[in-house]
C-alpha cells in the first residue's frame, strides 16, 4: 500500500519570520549595550537598524496575514534601545559642554593671572 497523504508545502515568503527574530536579537543586544556608560549612545545606531528590520518584518507579516508577534516585540525593544541611546547622547553632550565651559574659565583665569604677574615685573 502506498502512502498518499501529502505533506503541506512550506508557506512562501517566510522571510518575515527571520527578520522578526533578527530584530528581537539585535534589539535585545542593542538595549543591553545601551546601558554601558559612555558607549551606550552608539546603541541608537544598532537599535535603528533593528527598528528598520522589525518594520519590514511587520509589513511582510501583515501582507502574508501571518502572526506579527516577533516583529512587534522587536519593534518595542529596538525603539527602547534607540530612546536610551539618544538619552545617553544628550547627557554626554551636556557633560561635554560643561567641561568645555570649565576649561574656558580656567584658561581665562590663567591668562588674567599671567597678565597680573607680568605687570608686577
Amino acid at each position: 500500500m502506498e502512502n498518499t497523504t501529502q505533506t503541506p508545502a512550506p508557506a512562501p515568503g517566510g522571510s518575515w519570520k527571520v527578520m522578526g527574530i533578527l530584530s528581537v536579537v539585535i534589539g535585545g543586544l542593542s538595549i543591553l549595550f545601551s546601558f554601558i556608560p559612555c558607549l551606550g549612545a552608539y546603541a541608537m545606531y544598532t537599535g535603528g537598524f533593528a527598528t528598520i528590520l522589525s518594520i519590514i518584518a511587520l509589513v511582510l507579516a501583515n501582507s502574508a496575514k501571518a502572526p506579527k508577534t516577533m516583529a512587534i516585540i522587536g519593534l518595542v525593544i529596538s525603539l527602547l534601545s534607540v530612546g536610551i541611546g539618544v538619552w545617553q547622547y544628550k547627557k554626554l553632550t551636556e557633560v561635554g559642554n560643561v567641561l568645555k565651559s570649565g576649561a574656558d574659565q580656567f584658561q581665562h583665569q590663567m591668562d588674567s593671572t599671567l597678565k597680573a604677574d607680568s605687570a608686577k615685573h
